[in-house]
C-alpha cells in the first residue's frame, strides 16, 4: 500500500535529522522499558501465585465433602467406597467441631476449633489422653507441652442431678505451627477420640479425599450425582476465595504498571508532532496529488504503528529474556530461614505476552491518532508555500 511506503520513507529519512531521530529513540525506548517492566513484574506475580497454587494443591484435599442439613455424614462406608471407584487414592474421615479450651490454674480460655487426625499404623498409643495444638492457641491460654488443657464439648450429659457439659482433660503431647487453612484446627485430637468428644456416634462430620488432580471434578459430578443430601467441593472451590484475591493482585498490578506504557506512548505525540511540521510541505504536495485526508491519516498512523511494533518488540526481547534467565539461572535468591523458596520464580504465560502487545500496540496508534488527525486536515496551499 502506498501509505505503509510512504511511512516507511518517513521514518528512514528522519534519521537526518537529529532532534527527530532522538524524539523518535526517547518514544521507542519509553515503549520497550515500559513493556520489558510490564513482562518481568508479571512473569514474578505468576511464578509466585504459581508456588501458593501448587502448595495448595498439595495441602488441600482434591475433594471435600460435608453434610448439608445435618451435623454428620451417615453412610460415609458408602461414599468412601464410590470415592475409590471415582479415581481418589486417599481418604480421610473427619470430625471436627469447636469447644471451650481452658487452663485450669490461670483461669484462662478461649474458644477452641478441634480437628480430628488419624495417627500412624506404628504409632504407640499414649498412656494417657493426648492432645495436639498450635503454637498461637498455647501462647493465647499459657500453655506449654506436658501441661494440662481442659476442652468442654459443645454437649451435655444427663445425670442423676441434670444436664451437665461433657469435658475431657488432655495432656499437651505436642505443640504445631498455625496452618494457613482457613478451616484448619486450633488443636488435633485422634479420631476415635474426637468422635467420643463430639458423640457423633462414630459418624464423621466431613470426609477428605485425595487423588489426581484432574480426576476431582469427575469425582465431583459422580458423587453429587449419587449422593444429593451431601456438598461436594474441589479443590478449587475450597480456595476460591483465595484464588480470587491473587486474580485480582494481578489485575491491579497489571493495570498500574500498565501505565509506564501509557507515559512512554505519550512520547509519540512530540515525536508525530516534529515529524509533521517537517513534513507539511510534503503533505501540501501530496493532497494536490490527489491524497486524500484517510490516506494521509493513515500514512502517520503507520508511522506511529511503526514506532510502536519496534518499541514492542525490544521490550519483549528484554521482559522475556530477563525472566527466562532468572528463573533458569536462578538469578535472585532467596534466604533459606526466611523463606521456604530458594529464589524467585518468574512465569510467563503466552496469554500475558500477548495482551502487553496488544496494549502498547493499541496506545501507540491511539496517542498517534490526534497529531495524525491534524495533519490529514493540513491546507495543501498553506503546506506547500512553506516549502
Amino acid at each position: 500500500m502506498i501509505e505503509s511506503r510512504i511511512a516507511r520513507r518517513y521514518l528512514w529519512s528522519a534519521r537526518r535529522r537529529a532532534h527527530t531521530v532522538v524524539m523518535s529513540t526517547i518514544s521507542i525506548l519509553g515503549l520497550a522499558i515500559g513493556v520489558a517492566a510490564l513482562l518481568v513484574s508479571i512473569a514474578l506475580l505468576s511464578g509466585l501465585q504459581g508456588q501458593i497454587k501448587q502448595r495448595l494443591i498439595a495441602s488441600s484435599p482434591q475433594l471435600l465433602i460435608e453434610p448439608a442439613k445435618s451435623n454428620t455424614i451417615d453412610d460415609a462406608a458408602r461414599v468412601i467406597a464410590d470415592g475409590k471407584r471415582a479415581g481418589m487414592t486417599e481418604i480421610h474421615p473427619i470430625v471436627s467441631g469447636i469447644g471451650w479450651g481452658a487452663n485450669e490454674e490461670e483461669k484462662r480460655g478461649r474458644p477452641v476449633r478441634i480437628h480430628s487426625y488419624e495417627p500412624k499404623a506404628n504409632e504407640p498409643a499414649p498412656a494417657d489422653a493426648t492432645i495436639v495444638v498450635t503454637r498461637d492457641f498455647a501462647a493465647a491460654v499459657g500453655l506449654d507441652e506436658s501441661d494440662a488443657l481442659t476442652v468442654v464439648a459443645p454437649r451435655t450429659r444427663l445425670t442423676p442431678f441434670g444436664p451437665v457439659p461433657v469435658w475431657r482433660r488432655y495432656r499437651i503431647a505436642r505443640i504445631v505451627p498455625a496452618s494457613t487453612q482457613e478451616n484448619a484446627g486450633d488443636a488435633m485430637l485422634p479420631l476415635d477420640e474426637a468422635e467420643s468428644l463430639f458423640g457423633t456416634g462414630g459418624k464423621p462430620t466431613s470426609i477428605e479425599m485425595y487423588g489426581p488432580t484432574e480426576l476431582a471434578e469427575p469425582a465431583q459430578a459422580q458423587l453429587a450425582q449419587h449422593f444429593p443430601a451431601l456438598l461436594v467441593k474441589t479443590w478449587k472451590e475450597i480456595n476460591r476465595p483465595l484464588f480470587l484475591a491473587l486474580r485480582l493482585e494481578k489485575i491491579v498490578m497489571f493495570a498500574t504498571i500498565s501505565l509506564i506504557i501509557f507515559v512512554a506512548a505519550l512520547n509519540l505525540i512530540s515525536s508525530m508532532s516534529m515529524l509533521i511540521v517537517e513534513k507539511r510541505p510534503h503533505v501540501g504536495i501530496l493532497r494536490t496529488l490527489g491524497a486524500t485526508e484517510r490516506t494521509i491519516l493513515s500514512t502517520f498512523l503507520q508511522v506511529g504503528l511503526f514506532i510502536g511494533l519496534t518499541g514492542t518488540l525490544l521490550g519483549n526481547i528484554l521482559g522475556i529474556g530477563v525472566s527466562w534467565a532468572s528463573n533458569r539461572f536462578h538469578l535472585v535468591p532467596l534466604p533459606g530461614d526466611m523463606s521456604p523458596l530458594t529464589f524467585l520464580p518468574f512465569s510467563l504465560d503466552l496469554s500475558d505476552v500477548l495482551v502487553v502487545n496488544l496494549i502498547a500496540i493499541t496506545l501507540s496508534v491511539l496517542t498517534t491518532w490526534y497529531p495524525a488527525r491534524l495533519a490529514s486536515r493540513l491546507d495543501p496551499i498553506a503546506a506547500i508555500r512553506e516549502e
